[in-house]
């Protein structure tokens, strides 16, 4: 009896396991075997096309540093959000209607088909003297101007609603006049070092572009 109840036991694991080799990749929509590098494979018809797209998870996130409505960060979670951050959230961890995902201590909009540039807003420089290894935080400048804007539009967000970190950067002086201007060094959170040669003209320029790594 106890020769049968061990067989019995042996023969239970080994369908238990031969099973869970066959469910460990998945497809969902028709009976074709999923891709062999899927986990998981969603195709509506045998031929592997799909009228039907994947509607992920819709959340009301908060800000990007709080997880909630998640109980912790966890890295890899892929939602879509449906609010705005409430005016008393730091500007910097706005978030507003898209996807994000979160990358084990925050949440990050994913910018898809969206220009990863734009130019920093204009600002201006004092060349009334000569001087060396002047120092000015493009980034900070950047964040002062859109995280309060003079004027919005009716029912706009009080702030840009996404507001990159300064490492979240990378930092460009594409052009600047070289009679006025030597442009030294550029740190990775925005901090530009420059000399002043002259006094700048109407025609005087610096060009800084931003680029979200």
């Amino acid at each position: 009896m106890k020769t049968k109840l061990m067989v019995l036991l042996l023969s239970t694991f080994l369908i238990i396991g031969g099973l869970n080799e066959i469910y460990a990749q998945v497809t969902i929509g028709s009976n074709t075997p999923p891709n062999k590098n899927a986990l998981l494979d969603l195709q509506e018809y045998s031929t592997g096309k799909s009228e039907k797209g994947l509607l992920l998870p819709r959340v009301e996130l908060e800000a990007t540093n709080l997880a909630k409505p998640l109980t912790e960060h966890t890295e890899g979670m892929t939602v879509y959000n449906t609010a705005v951050s409430p005016a008393a959230v730091n500007a910097e961890y706005y978030v507003s209607p898209g996807l994000y995902y979160n990358d084990g201590t925050k949440w990050e909009r994913l910018h898809l088909g969206a220009s990863n540039w734009f130019y920093m807003p204009s600002i201006s420089f004092d060349t009334t003297l000569d001087a060396s290894g002047v120092e000015v935080n493009l980034y900070d400048l950047y964040k002062a101007q859109f995280s309060v804007p003079v004027k919005t539009s009716a029912g706009a967000p009080a702030a840009i609603p996404y507001i990159p970190a300064a490492t979240d950067l990378y930092y460009y002086i594409t052009d600047a006049d070289p009679s006025v201007f030597t442009i030294n060094s550029i740190s990775n959170a925005g901090l530009m070092n420059y000399d002043v040669k002259a006094a700048a003209t109407d025609c005087s320029y610096i060009n800084i572009v931003f680029v979200l790594k």
